[in-house]
């Protein structure tokens, strides 16, 4: 191409975007930003900068008015996500929902900055494939973490006992003793046993404290999940309400540029649209 016809190319170029700026055609403005970022291999969040000489107040009012308008299309083409007018995306409307993500305008998508965000698809798959044991699969889960050390101290009470048959108790031994510790449920205290060698005792004392802290730990633990699987089940819902699966749901997320771009075209992109 020559000097002559790069300039042209550049000059017919601005006038289309200056044109589709005064007639505010989302579409048109968009078919610029696109070409440009293909055209020079830009990410997409750059074209505006190579296109308004990167000025951040005109950058800032073409982002400011571009999102308005894919902030609309979102909250018709997923009615589940409410929208806050400054992009914020959250899931559902009700007690304890969860912010899925943020709007970015000139990438038409929704995009998941913290490690939370990001496990909500992953927690629906999830909750998908066994929505009835869901939540009792997550506390055996917890349980066994919370109560590994726990099991560890049990194994070697066990075995000192086993060492000295003479220090067991006449309720049925130290055994049984240990099982009575191990059960979260069970409240009744335990006489502490007689006559048990210097090292057990000391292993004795370490297994009812670590015991008495997985107690407290795995209570408050077990209340976030109930939460947190409550949560859960009502964006579930939400989803089978619009979609037949999470899998539909995860394949409208991957689409909404090209659905956003055919919605905008198919409004003719006259304008405002």
């Amino acid at each position: 191409m020559s000097v002559e016809s790069s300039l042209h190319y550049q000059q017919e170029f601005f006038e289309h975007f200056n044109q589709a700026w005064q007639e505010k055609s989302s579409y048109q403005l968009y078919r610029g930003l696109d070409s440009t970022a293909d055209n020079l291999r830009l990410p997409i969040e750059e074209a505006p900068g190579y296109i308004l000489a990167y000025d951040k107040n005109a950058q800032q009012e073409l982002q400011d008015f571009l999102q308005a308008r894919f902030i609309a299309f979102l909250r018709q083409h997923i009615p589940f996500f409410e929208v806050s007018d400054d992009g914020r995306v959250f899931f559902g409307d009700w007690y304890h929902r969860r912010e899925f993500g943020q709007v970015s305008a000139f990438s038409r998508t929704i995009t998941q900055f913290t490690d939370e965000e990001q496990a909500i698809i992953p927690q629906l798959t999830i909750f998908a494939e066994d929505p009835d044991n869901y939540l009792d699969s997550q506390l055996e889960a917890m349980r066994k973490d919370v109560y590994r050390d726990v099991n560890r101290l049990q194994n070697q009470l066990e075995t000192e006992t086993a060492a000295a048959p003479e220090a067991e108790t006449s309720n049925g031994g130290f055994r049984g003793l240990l099982k009575t510790f191990i059960d979260p449920t069970d409240d009744e205290p335990v006489d502490k046993p007689q006559g048990v060698p210097t090292n057990t005792n000391r292993l004795r004392q370490q297994f009812n404290q670590v015991k008495a802290d997985a107690d407290h730990e795995f209570d408050q633990k077990k209340r976030q999940l109930q939460v947190s699987a409550a949560i859960t089940r009502y964006e579930y819902q939400a989803v089978l309400s619009q979609y037949s699966s999470i899998a539909q749901f995860e394949n409208v997320l991957d689409n909404l540029k090209q659905d956003f771009m055919q919605a905008l075209k198919a409004e003719g992109g006259k304008q405002n649209a």
